[in-house]
C-alpha cells in the first residue's frame, strides 16, 4: 500500500495501513522448501498464501538472498532456530523489483524464510515472485560486532535517553521540546509504557498551550495552528498502535471547539481521523467500531468510511455487511457530482463488490455489499453522470456557449474547442471511466444500453485536442511517421507542446528511451524545457534501474545529469538502495562511484550535497562504518561553522533563531540537515555507539545534540537501519 502525499492521508495511512499490513492473514501453509545457493526458486503468490523456506547456517555466517518482486508485493520474514523473529523486511518498491534480506548467524542450525504478500487485500490477482541466494560467507567483524553487541548497545542507549529526558527542560523553543517529548515517548513505548503515556500527553497539552499564545492577529497564527493539529494527530495515532480506544478519548478531549474559525473548517478532517481510529478499534472491538462509523455517518459521507467496512468486515462480517447497507442508503440520498466524497465512497463500494465477486468465485470471501445495493449504487452514478452538465468547475458548457466564473462575475463567451483542454479532466468523466472500468460488460444488465451511453458521453469529454493526441499516438513507435507528424503540426498552438510532451513519455513509458530523447530533441525548441526533460529522462530511468537492483546503470544515468545539485539531490534519495543485493566488494565499489560523483571536497558545496554526502556516510556504515565515518566527521564540523555563520544572517530573509535558539521546525536548511545527522549517526552508532556519541557530542547546540543523540537510541532500542527490518523512522518528528 501506498499513502497520498497530503498530511492528512499520510497520517491516516500510518493509523490504518499497519493493522492491514499486521493482520493476522489465514494462510494456505506450504511445507518448507530448502534454499540452495546457485539454484533460484520461481513460484506464483496469491492473497492469503504465504510461502516458507530454510537454510542451514553455521555459526557466523552471513546469509544475503533476494526476494525479485514480479507483480506482487510481498514482506519477507526470518526467524532463527529457536523461532525468534529476526525481522519483517519490505522496502517501498511496490510490485516490482527486489526486496533484498541479509542476516548474520550467531547460532548454527536451520533458519526460516516466509514471504507472504503485504497485504492481500490488495492482490486481486496472483503474481509471481523469484527467491535465491546472493551470498554466503564468514560474517566480517563488523557485522559480528553488530549482532553480538545488541545487548550492551540497548542498555547504553536507554542511560542516553535518560539523559535526554533529563535535559528537555533546558530547550527553550516550544516545538523543539515538545517534538523531543513525542520522539521519546516513542522510544519508551516498550520499555516504560506509563511513562511514555505522560510524555505523550504532556506533548498535546503543550502544543494545545502554545497555539493558545498565539493571537489570531499574528502572521504565525495560520501555521501554528496546522502544527498544533499536526502534533495532535501524531500522538494520537502513536497512541493507537497500543490502546486505539484511549487514543479515541485523548482525540476527542483535545478537540478544538466548534464556534472558533479554525474548528469549523477542521470538522471533516476531525471526521475521518475518527474513523480511522474506528478501524483499529474493529479489531478489538467490532461492536464500539460499528456505533462509531454509524454516529460518523449521520454527520455525512466521510471518504474514511471505506476503511471502517473493510476493518469489520476482518473482524465481524455481519456488521461490515449492516454497515456498508447503511452508507449505501445514505449515498442513495446524496447528488454524488455535488459531493467528492459521496462519490469517492460510492466508487469504493462497487470496486469492492466486482474485487470480493470474483474472489468468491474461487471460494474466498464474499463481498460485503448486496447484489441490490451494488445495482442500486451503479444506477445512481451512471444516470447522474450522464444528464450532468459538463463541468471541471471553472467552465459549463451548453450547446452554443460556456460560462466563465470568477468570484462574482459572470461573462459569456463563444466556446472555443481549444477549451476543452480545461474541461475534459472533470469528475463526471473520471466517474463514468471508473464505473467502465469496475463493472464492465456487466453494464448493461443494470443500466440498459449503458455502455454504449458511457461510450458515447466519454467521446464528447475528450474534445478534438485529445483526438489529435490518438492520431499521434498510434504511430509512437515512429515519430518521423507523416501521420504524427501532421498530427502534432496541424494541433494548435497552445497544445502542440503538450502533445510533443505527451508522445515522448508514451514512448519512454513503454521502454523506448532513444526514441524519446529524439523526439524531445528535435520537437521541443526552448532550450531550457527541451534540457529540463531530458534530465528527467536520466533522473527517471536512473530511478527504474533502482527498483530492479541495476545499480551500476543507475549511477550512470545520474553521471549524465547536468548540475552537481540534481546528482546529489537523486543520490540522496536513492543511497539507501546502493549496495543491498550485491556482495560486500562490489557494494563498495559501487558506493565510492556514487561518493566520486559528488566531487572529491571532503566537505559539501551547498545544500544537496551534504544531504546527500550524509546519506553515503550511512549507506557505507554497512559494510565499512570506518569510511562511514570518515565521510561524516568533516560535515560536522561544517555544521557548527554554518550554524555560527547563521547567527550572523538571522534575519536577512531566513529566520533560524529565535532568542538565541535554533529553530528545528521551520523548514530551515540547518534544522533538514540536522536531521540527517541524526540518521547518519543513528546507523553508524549500530557498528560503534561510543564513536557515534562522541560525534554527536561535538555539535555545539543543544538543541541539535538533543535530536541527534535521539537518532543513536532509536537504532539502539528499535534499529531500522542496516541489519535490522525497517521501521517508521522517528526522525520525520525532527520536521
Amino acid at each position: 500500500m501506498r499513502c497520498s502525499r497530503s498530511m492528512l492521508l499520510r497520517l491516516l495511512c500510518l493509523v490504518v495501513f499497519p493493522v492491514v499490513a499486521g493482520h493476522a492473514q489465514t494462510q494456505t501453509q506450504n511445507n518448507q522448501t530448502t534454499l540452495q545457493q546457485g539454484i533460484p526458486i520461481e513460484r506464483t503468490l496469491g492473497a492469503n498464501e504465504s510461502h516458507s523456506y530454510s537454510i542451514n547456517l553455521s555459526d557466523e555466517q552471513y546469509l544475503q538472498f533476494a526476494v525479485d518482486q514480479r507483480g506482487v508485493d510481498v514482506i519477507v520474514r526470518v526467524f532463527s532456530p529457536t523461532g525468534k523473529s529476526l525481522g519483517d523486511f519490505d522496502t517501498p518498491n511496490g510490485a516490482q523489483g527486489p526486496e533484498n534480506v541479509s542476516i548474520v548467524a550467531l547460532t548454527s542450525g536451520l533458519y526460516r524464510i516466509v514471504v507472504s504478500p503485504l497485504d492481500s487485500n490488495n492482490v486481486s490477482e496472483p503474481g509471481k515472485y523469484e527467491i535465491k541466494i546472493l551470498e554466503i560467507r564468514d560474517a566480517t567483524e563488523q557485522e559480528l560486532k553488530v549482532g553480538k553487541n545488541e545487548d550492551a548497545r540497548k542498555a547504553k542507549g536507554l542511560a542516553l535517553l535518560n539523559d535526554i529526558i533529563d535535559s528537555i527542560p533546558e530547550i527553550q523553543q516550544p516545538r523543539t521540546r515538545i517534538k523531543v517529548k513525542m520522539q521519546s515517548a516513542t522510544l519508551l513505548w516498550s520499555i516504560d509504557e506509563k511513562k511514555a503515556i505522560k510524555l505523550l500527553s504532556e506533548a498535546v497539552t503543550d502544543a494545545r498551550d502554545y497555539f493558545l499564545t498565539i493571537k489570531p492577529s499574528d502572521p504565525s497564527y495560520d501555521e501554528s495552528s496546522v502544527w498544533a493539529q499536526q502534533i495532535r494527530f501524531e500522538a494520537v495515532q502513536t497512541l493507537a498502535l497500543y490502546d486505539p480506544e484511549a487514543a479515541l478519548n485523548l482525540f476527542r478531549s483535545t478537540r478544538r471547539p466548534v464556534d472558533t474559525e479554525v474548528g469549523r473548517g477542521n470538522g471533516q478532517n476531525e471526521q475521518q481521523f475518527e474513523l480511522a481510529l474506528a478501524s483499529q478499534i474493529a479489531r478489538r472491538n467490532p461492536k464500539r467500531a460499528f456505533e462509531l462509523a454509524e454516529e460518523s455517518l449521520k454527520e455525512g459521507i466521510s471518504g474514511s468510511l471505506p476503511f471502517a467496512i473493510s476493518s469489520l468486515q476482518r473482524s465481524n462480517p455481519e456488521l461490515a455487511a449492516t454497515l456498508a447497507k447503511d452508507v449505501t442508503a445514505k449515498l442513495l440520498e446524496q447528488k454524488l457530482l455535488e459531493n467528492s466524497s459521496a462519490a469517492e465512497v460510492a466508487m469504493n463500494l462497487i470496486r469492492n463488490f466486482q474485487n470480493r465477486a470474483e474472489k468468491d468465485r474461487r471460494a474466498l470471501s464474499a463481498p460485503f455489499l448486496s447484489l441490490e445495493d451494488f445495482r442500486a449504487l451503479v444506477r445512481k452514478a451512471v444516470n447522474e453522470a450522464l444528464s450532468a452538465s459538463i463541468s471541471d468547475g471553472n467552465f459549463s458548457i451548453d450547446e452554443k456557449r460556456i460560462m466563465v466564473m470568477n468570484g462574482n462575475t459572470t461573462s459569456f463567451v463563444v466556446p472555443n474547442p481549444v477549451k476543452s483542454v480545461a474541461i475534459r479532466a472533470n469528475m463526471v468523466g473520471e466517474l463514468l471511466s471508473s464505473i467502465k472500468e469496475a463493472v464492465g460488460s456487466d453494464l448493461d444488465s443494470i443500466v440498459p444500453g449503458g455502455n454504449a451511453a458511457v461510450d458515447k458521453r466519454l467521446l464528447e469529454l475528450r474534445g478534438p485536442e485529445r483526438r489529435l493526441s490518438e492520431n499521434g499516438e498510434k504511430n509512437v513507435a515512429d515519430p518521423t511517421s507523416e501521420t504524427t507528424r501532421e498530427a502534432i503540426n496541424q494541433a494548435p498552438p497552445e497544445i502542440r507542446s503538450e502533445l510533443i510532451r505527451n508522445l515522448a513519455e508514451h514512448n519512454f513509458q513503454i521502454g523506448n528511451v532513444t526514441q524519446a530523447k529524439q523526439i524531445i530533441s528535435e520537437g521541443i525548441t526552448n532550450p531550457r524545457e527541451r534540457r529540463q526533460m531530458l534530465n528527467n529522462f536520466e533522473r527517471e530511468s536512473a530511478y527504474v534501474d533502482i527498483s530492479k537492483g541495476r545499480i551500476d546503470d543507475a549511477l550512470k544515468h545520474i553521471a549524465k545529469l547536468e548540475t552537481m545539485e540534481e546528482r546529489a539531490e537523486i543520490i540522496s534519495e536513492i543511497a539507501s538502495r546502493i549496495g543491498p543485493g550485491q556482495k560486500r566488494s562490489a557494494a563498495l565499489a559501487l558506493l565510492e562511484t556514487a561518493r566520486s560523483l559528488l566531487g572529491s571536497s571532503i566537505q559539501a558545496e551547498g545544500h544537496s550535497q551534504m544531504e546527500a554526502l550524509l546519506q553515503l556516510a550511512a549507506a557505507f556504515s554497512r559494510y565499512d562504518s570506518k569510511r562511514g565515518f570518515e565521510i561524516l566527521d568533516p560535515l560536522v564540523d561544517q555544521y557548527n561553522d554554518l550554524a555560527e555563520a547563521a547567527r550572523t544572517m538571522n534575519g536577512f530573509g531566513i529566520t533560524y533563531y529565535v532568542d538565541g535558539e535554533l529553530l528545528m521546525q521551520n523548514g530551515n536548511s540547518l534544522a533538514s540537515v540536522a536531521q540527517q545527522l541524526s540518521t547518519a549517526l543513528g546507523i553508524l552508532s549500530l557498528t560503534d555507539f561510543d564513536r557515534a556519541k562522541a560525534t554527536a557530542d561535538r555539535l555545539h547546540l543543544p538543541e541539535v545534540r538533543l535530536p541527534v543523540h535521539l537518532g543513536i537510541v532509536q537504532q539502539a532500542i528499535m534499529p531500522s537501519g542496516i541489519y535490522s527490518p525497517s521501521v517508521a523512522n522517528l526522525n520525520s518528528l525532527n520536521r
